[in-house]
């Protein structure tokens, strides 16, 4: 025990220094290895080429055989465990499995588990060329059997399996069936009343024939129309002098909606008559509402008057 926890004896200083000198060659030697014998007795044997896989695990090797002689060695010289492992910076524990192994430990080879589902293959099997296909009656099936693994283990095993049946034969396909002619869609009002104020130059020859059936068909859509067309213009013109005249033939119209409107345009006349003759408009101030009311909604309606003001100044 007193060597185990003490300090290396006096006669182990030559085998710190052999070990010192002998550690410089360990890296390179696995490199000797991969760059000379074994390349040699590839090209003399003609074997296939190693993997690079291959290859390293045959350097993790060589440097892990190489690390345990130099644990044997001076092991055998009378070093503690403690001492080797703080010379070739390893842990205590690699020291001691080396010492206790009395022969290099190989690793073992990895392996493939074992799945659940291999017990039950060959039955899995069977019952799948008698022509049961559906994944959960088969893990019921192995379930009354033993099986003590999910459903979705055995899906996923006759998904596979699945997947690599043979298609359908193609169907031989007759004559083509002609396609059934589009059904024409019934105007809708929205529709009817876009394309009774929209400009007649932007109109395509299908709309304009459509407004002049529409048109045919009663004497009072003609008029509507025509009405409806004139304050376009009227609007679009920036005519004023034509707005009396419009509001006379509307309230004479037939239209019950018409006369509404022009009702409504009569209690704004002052309004209305302004922005057919002035230049001035109040898009500004709408725009200036709406900032002011976006940034109320920034602050989810809980500022105060003073911080609102504050922002709104901010950004004039």
């Amino acid at each position: 025990m007193a060597v185990e926890r003490g300090e290396p004896r006096a006669s182990s200083q030559p085998a710190m220094a052999s070990l010192q000198a002998s550690r410089a060659p360990e890296a390179t030697a696995p490199e000797d290895e991969r760059a000379g014998a074994p390349q040699d007795q590839q090209e003399v044997s003609g074997a296939r080429p190693r993997t690079v896989a291959e290859q390293r695990r045959q350097i993790s090797r060589a440097n892990r055989l190489a690390r345990y002689e130099q644990i044997i060695a001076l092991h055998r010289q009378g070093l503690s465990q403690r001492a080797i492992a703080r010379h070739l910076h390893v842990s205590r524990k690699v020291v001691q499995r080396s010492v206790r192994a009395g022969t290099f430990p190989e690793r073992m080879p990895t392996g493939r588990r074992q799945s659940k589902l291999t017990p039950y293959l060959p039955y899995l099997r069977r019952r799948w060329e008698q022509g049961c296909h559906n994944g959960r009656q088969l893990a019921r099936e192995i379930q009354a059997r033993g099986f003590r693994g999910s459903a979705s283990l055995v899906g996923k095993l006759t998904g596979d399996w699945r997947a690599r049946l043979p298609g359908p034969p193609e169907r031989v396909r007759g004559k083509k069936r002609q396609a059934a002619a589009p059904v024409k869609r019934r105007l809708s009002p929205r529709h009817a009343s876009w394309l009774f104020v929209k400009d007649q130059q932007q109109l395509t020859a299908d709309q304009r024939a459509l407004i002049q059936r529409i048109c045919h068909t009663n004497a009072d859509l003609q008029e509507l129309y025509q009405l409806g067309q004139d304050f376009v213009q009227m609007v679009k013109q920036r005519q004023a002098r034509r707005l009396d005249p419009w509001l006379a033939l509307a309230h004479q119209s037939s239209s019950v909606e018409l006369r509404g409107f022009a009702s409504g345009i009569k209690r704004d006349y002052s309004a209305v008559k302004a922005a057919l003759s002035l230049p001035w408009n109040q898009g500004q101030v709408e725009g200036q509402i709406t900032r002011l009311k976006f940034l109320k909604r920034q602050m989810y309606g809980r500022a105060h008057f003073d911080l609102l003001r504050s922002r709104v100044l901010r950004r004039a």
